[in-house]
């Protein structure tokens, strides 16, 4: 009896055992093992965390690596249920139809929600060492699609708009005129182009004197209204800044002897990317309008004003001059701006210029060699701050139409290139200052600098 029970017992445990271990089988095949779901990471945003966890954690030890996945993985976990959170209470309050007093309630719940995941999302950040994107953020140039530079003049702005590349150096930077706008035209000018999706991210830098800063600290508020209402805070970003090393508003021309000569603070790149650069010293005349193109391109240098110095020989050639500056500016949309005056001058003679001179007292330079050809040789003194005493160091002289400016490739204070001008005075004596070059031609005398010298041959 007891052997036959046996036997149908084991009947049936072959018949459904089978059917059991499948089930397992399948139920396993549907749910991966503990062990798997360690070694393995399913969810493609967690996978995303950590490999930039382990990425910026290249300096810990392989405990501290595994303490920081753990916090990634914890903090993930808790922003992902309170984001489920807030959804459900979002749909309640959506599809509350009760008294208020419920709805409020519900409102609270899911601001102290928020204010969790706030509080998680900076945690995660502290533990990544991640800094987020924010609105107005500063932007790489590489990543800019628009750069526009408002120069606030008075109560219109004059529009600069950046041609690529976008590069960190100012004197290799080149700007297209956009014109001078009024405050209304502008701010489309700029609503057009914060809804263009491909011209963004975009950054505007906003410059003004003194006489302007309320009017530039309003046209801000304007911009960012505008960038807000456009909803591109998180691809824009806005500077406001004083405009200073600019110059005197004056850019000269010197013209002698039917030549052009300017001068600027180091050589900058043409307006048309050409691969020559614009330097001091001669002026080619195919190049002129370039010249002038930098000069009312460059941000800040507006308004200005051209003078056109010019001996008698170079009368015809100073009119073409003017002609061209005023087209120039006309064809911009700036002619209101920009002033342009002839000055016709008797020239000091270049010979005056030419021998040697030695110093009459203690200077940055002791000796000076001025040859024909417009080059010299020039011996430091021991004030010089950045070439030793006693050096020989060749330069060139430019004329210009009274004086004449020596470059010897020299900086002094931290400033960039400072040349020499030098004047002859009515001892007949080379009266030499350092002077700084801006961006609108204009030099100005650096204080302390000047030393005078007396023929020797």
């Amino acid at each position: 009896m007891r052997t036959g029970w046996i036997k149908k017992l084991l009947c049936v445990l072959c018949v459904v055992l089978p059917v059991v271990l499948a089930g397992v089988a399948m139920a396993q095949s549907k749910t991966p093992s503990v062990l798997d779901r360690v070694q393995k990471v399913d969810d493609p945003e967690l996978s995303e965390l950590i490999r930039e966890a382990m990425e910026s954690s290249k300096g810990l030890t392989h405990r501290e690596r595994l303490e920081m996945m753990r916090k990634v993985t914890l903090s993930y976990a808790q922003i992902k249920l309170l984001d489920q959170q807030i959804a459900e209470v979002s749909r309640k309050v959506e599809t509350t139809t009760g008294p208020a007093e419920i709805k409020y309630e519900l409102l609270l719940a899911k601001t102290e929600l928020e204010s969790k995941l706030t509080a998680e999302l900076a945690n995660l950040r502290e533990v990544m060492g991640v800094v987020p994107r924010h609105a107005f953020d500063k932007k790489p140039l590489e990543t800019l699609n628009t750069w526009l530079c408002l120069n606030v003049v008075d109560e219109r702005v004059y529009v600069l708009d950046a041609l690529k590349p976008f590069l960190e150096y100012w004197a290799e930077r080149s700007w297209k005129s956009a014109g001078l706008l009024p405050e209304k035209e502008m701010l489309d000018y700029i609503r057009e182009r914060l809804k263009n999706k491909k011209g963004l991210p975009i950054r505007i830098d906003i410059y003004y004197k003194s006489a302007t800063s309320s009017a530039a600290a309003e046209l801000r508020a304007k911009i960012v209204s505008l960038i807000r209402e456009t909803n591109t805070q998180m691809e824009a970003e806005i500077h406001s800044e004083l405009a200073i090393w600019i110059g005197s508003g004056e850019s000269t021309f010197f013209l002698r002897q039917g030549r052009i000569r300017t001068f600027y603070p180091m050589a900058v790149r043409r307006p048309d990317r050409g691969p020559k650069l614009l330097v001091t010293g001669l002026v080619n005349p195919n190049d002129l309008e370039q010249h002038i193109l930098w000069r009312l391109t460059m941000p800040k240098n507006v308004p200005l004003r051209f003078r056109i110095e010019y001996d008698e020989a170079s009368a015809l050639l100073a009119r073409q001059v003017t002609e061209m500056t005023k087209a120039v500016a006309k064809r911009l949309g700036i002619a209101d701006v920009v002033e342009v005056d002839e000055a016709l001058v008797e020239p000091v003679p270049e010979d005056i210029f030419l021998g040697r001179w030695q110093a009459l007292g203690k200077g940055e330079i002791l000796a000076i060699d001025v040859q024909p050809g417009e080059v010299c040789q020039v011996t430091m003194g021991d004030r010089s701050q950045t070439i030793k005493p006693g050096t020989s160091v060749k330069g060139i002289w430019v004329p210009t139409t009274k004086e004449i400016v020596i470059d010897i490739n020299d900086r002094f204070s931290g400033k960039s290139n400072c040349p020499y001008r030098g004047s002859i005075n009515a001892e007949g004596n080379l009266v030499i200052n350092r002077v700084e070059i801006y961006p609108q031609g204009s030099m100005h005398f650096i204080s302390g600098t000047q030393t005078i010298f007396e023929r020797v041959e």
